[in-house]
């Protein structure tokens, strides 16, 4: 249950200033109610004398020494940027394994065209001796055939 004191009492009680608790107000780092009417509308409304102290505690703890350049923030909103960063960490590990399987993908597929690229020209080769030896064979076909032709086809002299 809330204890709710007044802006001024609660700036007695705890050593800071009014203008302070209003600013931690607007940053909503505090919740403030109204007996009256709407607490914003309220000149001195009531403030969680709970939530003032979780305020101040964070407030205390103790900086480095280059206090400027680093911003404070609340426990709640460190506890969620811990485990959005354990997500992305896990995030990127599933990546990083996925992407090691496109690697070993990657490899297999070069080797396999290296392997096809091989065999196009075992195949190439295999082909030229192939024509080569049509040719020589044609080339012995019609040198018989021209022979065989000369033989049949040659006028003779006929001696009488």
């Amino acid at each position: 249950m809330a204890n709710w004191l007044s802006i001024q009492a609660a700036a007695e009680k705890y050593g800071v200033t009014e203008g302070v608790i209003r600013e931690w107000i607007r940053l909503n780092y505090l919740t403030i109610s109204s007996l009256k009417r709407d607490p914003f509308e309220d000149p001195d409304p009531l403030v969680d004398a709970d939530e003032l102290d979780r305020v101040l505690e964070l407030k205390s703890m103790q900086s480095y020494p280059d206090d400027e350049t680093i911003e404070r923030i609340p426990r709640g909103h460190l506890d969620w940027i811990y485990q959005e960063n354990s997500r992305l960490a896990k995030k990127n590990d599933d990546l990083r394994e996925e992407n090691y399987l496109h690697v070993q993908w990657e490899a297999k597929l070069k080797a396999d065209l290296d392997k096809m690229i091989e065999l196009t020209e075992r195949l190439n080769s295999l082909h030229q001796k192939i024509a080569e030896d049509y040719k020589s064979t044609l080339s012995s076909r019609f040198d018989i055939w021209s022979s065989f032709w000369h033989l049949l086809f040659s006028k003779k002299e006929i001696k009488t």
